[in-house]
């Protein structure tokens, strides 16, 4: 029985491996449609905090700066001080959505506030937003942002010869959608009545004022050509204000919801058909009918798509993190794949870790099955994401490790809490869960030190022994070979990399022998 016991689970071990591979390609085949995504979140988390960690830029407001100012105390006037606020708000959010979108579309316009850019300062009293490419203004991309209670009152004050906003003439006028909406006939019509009027008052010897109507028509025709919806309403915009951060969750889920989607067309397309082909030979060695066939395709296809979508899903919001991380090397990470085999790596060992935490496996067997895994995972694309690697890899093995040990631990974790809810366990079953239980739940906090110890330690250093470095380097005046020879050996050291020579004289002495060069 025990022999039979072990065949069934090694012959389920290699259809998971096989099943890995399959899942791997799926997860790699949204590495694009993750790296779009998540650079698209990595907006909403720039809008929200104000900085840009990717290039140290800190912008004049981010929705939780603003979120943070004063209301009015006095209740008649608090609403009205929400609704202001709100409308710094919604050109925050908007931009974060323009530049968000831009990217998904591989468009390489962005936008910016007035307030970010040297060109116009702070509280411009036109300009609200520009668009740029390639770092340069677009001429005649200039907005104005305007969310006010009275939009007909706010037009007549624009196209009025003296009126209080007609300094908004010429620049596009970004309205609330639901204020958009009706907004271009209203205009339109309200210059066909002023020309009725000026036809009438004309009529009368009073071409002075008929002139001046006529005046005013053309600025409302001029308004009319000038409207553009903000893609926020009033409410959003308010809800920006009042909950910045859910407002900007919503927003990365949403847009990783899209990249979900996405994720599933190609999840479903690479799955079916490695599917096909699979029962394609199947059925024609004789192991399957057409039936069974039709019915495992559709079964598979549905599976990868899934597969797609939560890989997609997944990695967009964890690349979005990790793009506008406060670390420099969970930044770095954001360039790889990792994002993308995240989910994959889980589903990968999950199988695994539950049959052992049930009973099912021994320890051995667990070893057994995870590094058979492991090594199709590497057979299938992990060595993708080390491969994109952009700095050190010593640091970076370190980083991952940790990570990839705090993951593992916490899925531990949570397979014993799930097996421990099973009815069907026995007392001595559940005694053992519990112990693996504890034990797992201090291996997090094991591995969460361990990270916080490495990047606290080893960042800092790399940092300091590479300005000591480029001090040596550029130093004026300093013409020694020994010395500069030091200091590239001391920082190759610390990359885990032992060079060839220590000085000036070894290198002579190398050059007079018959010695290999050591790469």
């Amino acid at each position: 029985m025990m022999l039979d016991d072990s065949v069934t689970s090694e012959e389920n071990n290699k259809d998971e491996i096989a099943q890995d591979r399959i899942r791997a390609t799926v997860a790699l085949s949204t590495s694009e449609v993750v790296s779009r995504f998540g650079s698209a979140n990595a907006e909403y988390l720039k809008g929200y905090s104000g900085i840009d960690h990717e290039t140290g830029q800190t912008f004049a407001k981010g929705l939780a700066d603003i979120a943070k100012h004063k209301v009015n105390d006095n209740p008649k006037y608090a609403a009205q001080n929400i609704k202001q606020q709100a409308g710094y708000s919604a050109e925050v959010a908007a931009t974060s959505r323009d530049n968000a979108e831009s990217i998904i579309k591989g468009s390489k316009i962005r936008t910016s506030r007035s307030d970010d850019l040297p060109e116009y300062g702070k509280n411009h009293t036109v300009v609200d937003r520009v668009q740029l490419l390639d770092g340069e203004i677009i001429q005649g991309s200039q907005t104005q942002m305007k969310f006010v209670g009275n939009r007909d009152q706010l037009f007549a004050d624009i196209a009025k010869e003296n009126g209080d906003f007609a300094r908004y003439r010429g620049v596009t006028l970004e309205l609330p959608s639901e204020q958009f909406i009706g907004a271009e006939s209203f205009c339109r019509d309200k210059a066909q009545e002023l020309r009725k009027q000026a036809a009438t008052v004309e009529q009368l010897g009073k071409a002075d004022i008929a002139k001046k109507l006529r005046h005013e028509a053309d600025n409302y025709e001029q308004l009319a050509d000038n409207l553009s919806d903000s893609g926020l309403t009033t409410d959003q915009a308010i809800y920006y204000r009042k909950h910045p951060k859910m407002a900007t969750a919503l927003d990365i889920a949403r847009t990783s919801h899209r990249a979900g989607l996405q994720g599933a067309q190609y999840g479903a397309a690479i799955g079916g058909s490695i599917s096909l082909l699979q029962n394609l030979l199947a059925t024609a060695q004789g192991h399957k009918d057409i039936g069974e066939a039709a019915q495992d395709l559709a079964v598979d296809t549905l599976k990868a798509g899934a597969l797609g979508y939560g890989t997609a899903f997944v990695g967009a919001a964890i690349k979005g993190s990790l793009q506008q991380s406060g670390n420099q090397t969970l930044r770095s990470l954001a360039g790889t794949s990792a994002p993308a085999l995240a989910v994959n790596i889980c589903l990968s060992l999950a199988s695994s870790i539950n049959r052992y935490v049930s009973g099912e496996i021994s320890e051995a067997q667990l070893l057994a099955e995870v590094g058979e895994k492991g090594a199709g995972m590497l057979s299938s694309g992990m060595m993708a994401a080390l491969g994109q690697l952009a700095i050190p890899v010593p640091f970076v093995g370190a980083a991952i490790g940790a990570m990839i040990g705090y993951t593992l631990s916490s899925l531990f974790y949570q397979s014993a809490l799930d097996a421990a809810r099973g009815a069907e366990l026995s007392r001595e079953q559940l005694i053992r869960t519990r112990i693996i239980e504890g034990a797992a739940q201090a291996r997090i906090a094991q591995e969460q030190a361990q990270l916080d110890d490495f990047t606290r330690r080893e960042i800092p250093q790399l940092q300091r022994e590479t300005r000591h470095l480029f001090s040596i380097v550029n130093a004026p005046g300093v013409n020694s070979p020994d010395a500069f020879a030091a200091a590239i050996n001391q920082y190759a050291t610390l990359l885990g990399k032992q060079l060839q020579f220590q000085s000036i004289d070894e290198f002579n002495d190398f050059m007079s022998s018959d010695s290999p060069l050591t790469l």
